[in-house]
């Protein structure tokens, strides 16, 4: 009652503009607040602001200033009237020998979303299409146990009744997840969806279909919103890919991927499979950027892979979820559209994983120019620790460094994908209309 009213004061024509932006982790959000005196109208009219990088992982040697520039604003649910989130991404500060006048941004080491911006726009031409089935995870912030979950219970026990399910001690966190896919639709996000998922507490939530670097701003800002109401109930919404021991699949971020090639009638179907011939050459460099802790998804009990493969195995799955990419009946039948890439993890960064599929299907080189791509040190959307735990990678070093991650063999080759046997998973999802992703 007592936020309600203060929340309900007039700011007396003044604006407050949330600053979104990404820490040294490659994971880790950060906001504040800054009171302008009158309502931008794109991102250009959001002033250019500076953070400190020491307290963000984010220090250049003895210059410890971030600027942050806005990249998109929207509607801000929490705060309601003209208040605004602005999303940013970070720039490192300029030279003292530049013109002040005009001073040239370079983009910060740890900002994944300008590499991933200059791919999008090389690949303009063919249409790149995302849509990323979100999964959380509600935990007691007192216990750090799945809300709704028996004390060390598995989970497994009440997963055919949790999947899509209705009911007390079935749907548990409705309420958080209704607040969360509201807010996100106020805000302006492409939130296309939102169910219980595979136990008690597990929710997942679909953000697309996205043009290009949307998916990434609309992803990040929806795990935003995740932290922000997380606050008010009281609640940890966990993004970790499995937060806690047992018989249960984890969460994950699979990603549904298009282009205009693959969607090409009569010609999509063998693009497709030129995609996941490329995807299984480049298997383990994918994988070591597709989440910290992912391994955690595919190995031990509840795993998503199939009894016979591991981590290390590419495999391909007419309507298989346990698969590494899952094809749709549709696509079969139509011979174009979309797929889904099932490996990345739930707290993988966006902008890394759809730039890595950009790169690798339509054979472009890994933008290496102006910034390093940073793969997440930290699981989850927590805060992230020095700028020294921050792990940054090109091709050439990713898969030497694998090792220090999930002890993954770097010289272990992927394993040949083979197209599985037609047979659905007991997970089945609802039909949704997806024929934006095929026309």
């Amino acid at each position: 009652m007592l936020a309600n009213h203060f929340a309900g004061l007039s700011t007396r024509g003044k604006v407050m503009a949330e600053y979104i932006w990404l820490g040294g982790s490659g994971s880790d959000l950060r906001s504040a607040t800054k009171v302008l005196s009158f309502k931008p109208s794109s991102p250009a009219d959001v002033p250019l602001w500076t953070s400190d990088g020491t307290a963000t992982g984010q220090e250049d040697g003895p210059c410890s200033v971030v600027y942050l520039k806005a990249r998109s604003i929207h509607p801000d649910p929490l705060r309601g009237g003209d208040h605004i989130l602005v999303l940013c991404d970070t720039f490192q500060a300029p030279s003292v020998e530049a013109d002040v006048g005009s001073p040239e941004l370079h983009p910060h080491p740890t900002n994944n979303r300008a590499p991933c911006d200059r791919v999008m726009r090389t690949a303009a031409a063919s249409q790149p299409v995302f849509s990323c089935n979100q999964q959380f995870t509600l935990l007691n912030p007192q216990t750090c146990w799945p809300i709704g979950w028996p004390e060390r219970a598995t989970g497994a026990a009440s997963s055919s009744q949790s999947y899509c399910g209705t009911g007390t001690g079935v749907a548990v966190g409705r309420e958080f997840a209704e607040a969360h896919m509201r807010s996100c639709l106020h805000a302006g996000l492409r939130i296309s969806g939102s169910r219980p998922d595979s136990i008690p507490g597990q929710w997942s939530y679909t953000v697309g279909p996205c043009r290009g670097i949307e998916l990434g701003d609309h992803l990040w800002l929806s795990r935003y919103l995740l932290l922000r109401l997380s606050e008010q109930f009281k609640v940890i919404a966990s993004t970790d890919p499995k937060p806690v021991p047992g018989d249960w699949s984890g969460n994950g971020a699979a990603i549904k991927y298009s282009t205009r090639e693959t969607r090409e009638e009569g010609k999509g179907w063998f693009v497709i499979q030129e995609h996941l011939k490329r995807l299984q050459q480049t298997h383990m460099q994918h994988m070591v950027a597709y989440g910290v802790g992912n391994a955690k998804r595919w190995g031990g009990p509840g795993c998503k892979a199939q009894p016979s493969s591991s981590v290390l195995d590419f495999t391909v799955g007419m309507e298989n979820r346990s698969a590494s990419v899952r094809i749709p009946h549709s696509v079969l039948l139509q011979k174009r559209g979309w797929y889904e890439d099932r490996r990345p993890a739930s707290n993988m960064d966006p902008y890394l994983v759809t730039m890595l599929l950009v790169c690798t299907t339509l054979q472009l080189p890994l933008p290496m120019g102006e910034a390093h791509l940073a793969a997440p040190c930290a699981s989850g959307t927590g805060n992230s620790g020095s700028a020294s735990e921050t792990i940054s990678r090109g091709s050439s070093s990713i898969l030497d460094e694998i090792d220090d991650l999930d002890g993954f063999a770097p010289d272990t080759p992927p394993q040949v994908y083979g197209l599985l046997a037609a047979e659905c998973s007991s997970e089945n999802e609802p039909h949704t209309d997806e024929s934006h992703m095929c026309h």
